[in-house]
């Protein structure tokens, strides 16, 4: 027989886990049709995994403070570079936030796996979309966020079930 806590635990873990695809669901279409990922779904994402991990302790509390602080570290200094290289934005300050706010549903440790998920899956969408006479150039524009949030959902998938 299963013990009652951990029935709670994995309808917890279900719980957050809908409304963390959900977010990104509505955050990635916005993203995709307005290229912008708002303020206030980047708060709620925020909240939900700052909930999840004070609740949880998935991930501790501390590692997701230091992965929120490190994925927007890092995407920032990208898009600070890439500014600098190029001359023109890469990389918004919503994708910024974004990472941020994975950053306190996965943790610090995952933040290199899901930034590698995101940039795979947005070169292969961008290398099938140019192969198939999308258009896609240097200058054309690409929505990150539906990425970040494959990369983000991936990641969290791993260290659930690795928790479970």
């Amino acid at each position: 027989m299963i013990p009652v806590s951990l029935h709670i635990l994995i309808a917890s873990k279900a719980v957050f886990g809908c409304l963390l695809v959900s977010l990104i669901l509505v955050m990635s279409v916005i993203d995709v049709r307005e290229m912008i990922l708002p303020n206030s779904l980047n708060w709620l994402l925020a909240a939900g995994g700052a909930g999840q991990a004070i609740l949880l302790g998935l991930p501790r509390p501390v590692d997701a403070v230091l992965g929120a602080a490190f994925a927007f570290a890092v995407l920032s200094t990208i898009a600070s570079l890439f500014r600098r290289v190029r001359g023109i934005d890469g990389l918004g300050l919503g994708d910024q936030k974004f990472s941020a706010a994975a950053g306190l549903w996965i943790g610090w440790s995952a933040i290199p796996s899901m930034l590698l998920v995101a940039s795979c899956s947005a070169l292969l969408f961008a290398a099938i979309r140019s192969t198939q006479g999308g258009g896609f150039g240097r200058t054309s524009r690409l929505p990150f966020g539906p990425f970040l949030g494959i990369g983000t959902i991936a990641c969290w998938l791993a260290a659930v079930a690795v928790r479970t």
